[in-house]
């Protein structure tokens, strides 16, 4: 078994990075949902969408919830699964996180959710200064 993984992002974002993992990986180790969160709906509705996706992802180890950005609606609608499932909540996610999460598809959830947040912060890098 394995943790579970739900993107829950503002529009597209969530849809768009992992369209973009599968053609870089092709088939995901991991199961992956995406909920889009688009502002013409009511919020609540999200919330009752968000938990049976977690529920369906949770097979017993967990689901890990990334978000786009922290305190926006996305998150707040992840923040409110942490009470009543076995989640952990990291915000900011980018198609580095993503990678560095698939590629330790028997990592336990805690594990889990520090190697998203190592992996979206070594992907971040100025690249001039990198440069020859």
């Amino acid at each position: 078994m394995s943790v579970g993984v739900l993107l829950i992002t503002h529009d597209d974002i969530g849809s768009s990075l992992l369209e973009s993992l599968r053609q870089m990986l092709g088939t995901l180790p991991l199961p992956v949902k995406v909920l889009p969160i688009r502002h013409e709906n009511e919020p609540l509705a999200f919330c009752y969408h968000a938990e049976n996706l977690c529920r369906s992802l949770n097979k017993g180890h967990g689901v890990l919830v990334l978000t786009d950005l922290i305190n926006a609606t996305p998150c707040n609608i992840a923040s409110s699964l942490i009470p009543n499932n076995r989640v952990r909540v990291v915000a900011g996610v980018n198609f580095p996180m993503l990678v560095k999460v698939m590629n330790y598809p028997k990592a336990d959830l805690d594990t889990l959710a520090n190697l998203a947040l190592s992996g979206g912060c070594q992907g971040i890098m100025d690249v001039n200064s990198h440069s020859s």
